[in-house]
């Protein structure tokens, strides 16, 4: 699944392809699920903004300072996609299409990725570690009382009310580079004693992105030209433990935690 990294570099894209282009229309795909897209502008501009896990695509009226929001989820492996119009993925589910015959597409596959139009950020989503750091860290201060923090850190990373944005691959990431930690540790202990964590969860996914991305199965760099150098040095490593969580998400680590 797409994670923070993933969706910085689909914003980039996004606003990399739409740039001095105007659009006149929105396409559904009947069959998704989510609801259809009603755009009032006869001509509009797109720009695109990430936040953790959440892309809003904003609509902007080319004649007036009105402007629409699309929050949208990637699910398990949507991407955009810029086409010429006609040529656009067989699973494209939503089409942006621009006066000059091109076309911006949300592909997914597997249909898991929703929008919403009218809406920002989702409010049970905590801020962002690499754009909001110090909301971020005020956040779970305030909340570090709460059950989520009693679970295993490794558990309490993937609850996107304090860790917007962090999920599998960066989970362990961030945990194998504190080589002191049991990630059974509970959140709060491991928090408390290790408040290294936070800073990790800002430094590992700007790794990531400045790495082109987590190279994860299902996602690949929409920048097929820059770099896209693989860091892990746990997740889906050769020689590492692996245990299901209890979400049904895999978590790599390092064998001397083993019980």
């Amino acid at each position: 699944m797409p994670e923070l990294a993933e969706l910085r570099l689909t914003a980039d894209y996004i606003n990399d392809s739409v740039d001095g282009l105007s659009f006149k229309s929105v396409d559904k795909n009947p069959q998704h699920k989510c609801e259809d897209l009603e755009i009032p502008f006869k001509n509009f501009n797109i720009k695109a903004k990430s936040r953790g896990k959440e892309i809003v695509v904003s609509i902007l009226d080319c004649y007036s300072n009105e402007s629409i929001p699309i929050r949208i989820t990637m699910g398990m492996s949507g991407y955009f996609s810029m086409t010429n119009t006609g040529n656009e993925a067989k699973h494209a589910h939503l089409k942006f299409n621009t006066t000059d015959g091109t076309t911006l597409s949300f592909v997914d596959v597997r249909r898991f990725g929703k929008w919403k139009q009218g809406v920002h950020w989702n409010d049970n989503r905590g801020p962002d570690p690499t754009t909001e750091f110090e909301e971020f860290k005020e956040n779970i201060n305030k909340n570090i009382h709460k059950a989520s923090f009693n679970k295993p850190i490794y558990e309490t990373l993937m609850d996107q009310k304090f860790f917007n944005g962090i999920g599998n691959y960066l989970r362990a990431e961030i945990l194998y580079r504190i080589p002191t930690l049991n990630p059974n540790t509970s959140g709060r202990d491991a928090l408390e004693s290790h408040p290294i964590i936070l800073e990790l969860c800002r430094d590992i996914p700007m790794m990531a992105y400045q790495k082109g991305g987590g190279s994860i199965k299902d996602w690949k760099n929409p920048f097929p030209n820059e770099s896209n150098e693989r860091f892990f040095i746990c997740y889906g490593v050769k020689g590492m433990a692996q245990i299901v969580d209890r979400n049904g998400r895999r978590f790599w680590f390092d064998t001397k935690w083993l019980q």
